[in-house]
């Protein structure tokens, strides 16, 4: 390995070390205190039999973490096992928790608390849909399964150019850390997992091609059981659902001007022209959104809790309008009609960037509103024979078949079976049951030179980011392949010359500082390294900026390796 970088020395540089020691303790917040005993939680023994979960960062027990925990609990070989669910809010997701509080072996602990640290710590199963915090370390005796929330539709990490480093910091440093990756069909594995996060020639675990576990909930419906929880959560089921379901845009974490308005004239329209007496249109939005509508006393009512799980819920759905959320793909499945209302379309097209051409939308696209209002009133009448509906199907039929075809082949009712039986029962594929194409994907390493070039962005200017820019491209990218490991920017107008000019093909990763200092010795930076780039190996490590004494330490620890 090439690597040129000395760490400080001297008597200075000692002292500065041991001041830090003595006055962290008292400098920590009371927030960071709780990732302070992980760190001493990461010593003790992992429990064989505990499997801790967590979905869309605590909302609750939902999703494909779900369905896999719904699946073991009836499984007899896994009888003995005990089930920890992180939940940011217990109150708010009380009715999503009691489902399962007569259980001894479900344990709920509050996000980020105590029993939080310990249990994450100390699992030896760890399945999570989204991503774990910055502070996360997944030791060699556990075994991280990441199921991902959704085949993707618009683009996303790198090629989300305009965020590059937001879009691609959590994410893809949880996916270096997972032993398996959970993939639906081999496009997400190759647009998602290879490209938009750049794991192609850096992922050192598995992927697994087995079909998504929250599909088994469309293909086994527990119709009854649907309709008890919407009922019991005041949503009527005795008339036909249509449910409108927009995609997340990412504006509104602190967003208080959201126009509900508008969105409330959105739905008037949209249930102008239905048949009322067979037809109700509920709403399925994004929780952030969620908070702000269920505000409005026109539209709470509408509001589908978050707390019912969405596949669970679209096994119980007659129509779906979308634009572009990834819950239409999981829809397909129910062959029922999908209409797409893209009031955006040439903004996001431009802008934000699509996956899949519009043209290849398995139903009726439009970013009039009126135009879609009268669709859906054709389709939804009080007829028991709706010639319009049939000439509907049969319309986008064709669509609907290709799409089926890549990108829900695998979704055949027994996905979580797949997942356990090759995870925890430890079964090869070629044994797996079912007719579908089933692949398990040992890494993804490319014969190329790796590189890391660690940038600690403070204290730089205009300057050492065009020379940064000039190294990057100077490489010859079909035989190597560029890591940057970078600290948080500080300042925008640097973060925003970063993002729109480093090389497309450069993969960039965010370093954060842990809150709390512990010994600067090798055992701590081999931590830190796995922490940050889980088990890959680079060829060649460069600093480029400042050369703290960290950076000089964490270099030379790589060396080691």
């Amino acid at each position: 390995m090439k690597y040129t970088a000395n760490a400080p020395q001297g008597f200075k540089y000692k002292l500065k070390r041991t001041v830090k020691k003595i006055v962290q303790p008292f400098r920590i917040s009371e927030k960071d205190k709780g990732k302070l005993l992980y760190n001493k939680f990461l010593s003790m023994p992992v429990n064989d039999k505990f499997i801790f979960y967590e979905a869309f960062a605590g909302l609750g027990i939902l999703d494909n973490p779900r369905a896999i925990f719904k699946y073991l609990l009836n499984q007899e070989d896994f009888k003995s096992y005990t089930h920890i669910w992180s939940v940011e809010n217990p109150e708010l997701a009380a009715d999503n928790i009691s489902e399962f509080s007569s259980l001894d072996n479900v344990i709920i602990v509050k996000r980020e608390s105590e029993d939080y640290y310990k249990y994450l710590a100390t699992s030896k199963y760890l399945i999570n849909n989204s991503t774990f915090g910055y502070y996360f370390e997944k030791r060699n005796s556990q075994v991280y399964i990441n199921t991902w929330h959704g085949v993707p539709t618009k683009y996303m990490g790198y090629e989300h150019t305009a965020e590059r480093v937001e879009n691609a910091r959590g994410p893809a440093r949880n996916f270096l850390l997972a032993d398996y990756l959970v993939s639906a069909n081999q496009f997400m594995t190759e647009v998602m997992y290879k490209r938009a996060y750049k794991l192609d020639g850096l992922f050192q675990g598995k992927i697994l091609e087995l079909g998504h576990p929250r599909s088994d909930a469309i293909i086994n419906p527990n119709t009854l059981d649907v309709h008890r929880k919407l009922n019991t959560a005041g949503i009527h089921t005795d008339k036909k659902i249509i449910l409108y379901a927009p995609t997340w845009k990412g504006t509104l974490y602190n967003n208080l001007d959201y126009n509900v308005e508008d969105f409330k004239k959105t739905v008037a329209k949209l249930s102008e022209n239905i048949d009322t007496e067979h037809y109700r249109i509920y709403l399925r939005v994004h929780y952030f959104l969620y908070k702000i509508l269920a505000n409005d006393p026109e539209l709470r009512p509408m509001l589908i809790p978050f707390t019912i799980d969405t596949n669970e819920l679209l096994s119980v759905v007659d129509v779906l309008i979308s634009d572009y959320s990834s819950i239409f793909f999981d829809f397909l499945a129910t062959k029922k009609p999908i209409l797409f209302y893209v009031p955006d379309l040439e903004e996001y097209q431009s802008g934000r960037g699509l996956y899949v051409p519009v043209s290849r939308l398995p139903g009726y696209v439009s970013s009039n509103i009126n135009d879609i209002s009268i669709t859906l009133g054709n389709i939804c009448t009080s007829e028991l024979v709706n010639p319009i509906r049939e000439k509907y199907l049969e319309r986008y039929s064709k669509l609907h078949e290709d799409m089926s075809q890549w990108c829900i082949y695998n979704d055949d009712g027994n996905s979580c079976k797949r997942l356990v039986d090759v995870v925890f029962r430890r079964e090869p594929v070629s044994e797996l049951e079912g007719d579908g194409v089933y692949s398990v994907i040992n890494g993804l390493e490319a014969h190329k030179e790796k590189i890391l070039i660690c940038v600690n962005t403070n204290y730089n200017d205009m300057t050492f980011y065009e020379n940064l820019r000039k190294k990057l491209e100077s490489y010859e990218y079909r035989t190597t392949d560029v890591t940057i490991l970078t600290t948080s920017f500080t300042d925008t107008k640097y973060k925003v010359y970063f993002n729109n000019n480093i090389p497309k093909e450069v993969r960039v990763l965010v370093w954060y500082a842990l809150p709390y200092v512990t010994k600067y010795n090798q055992k701590f930076f081999k931590r830190e390294i796995k922490r940050s780039l889980g088990n890959v190996r680079f060829d060649e490590v460069l600093m480029k900026g400042t050369l703290t004494e960290y950076w000089a330490e964490f270099g030379n620890a790589i060396k080691k390796l």
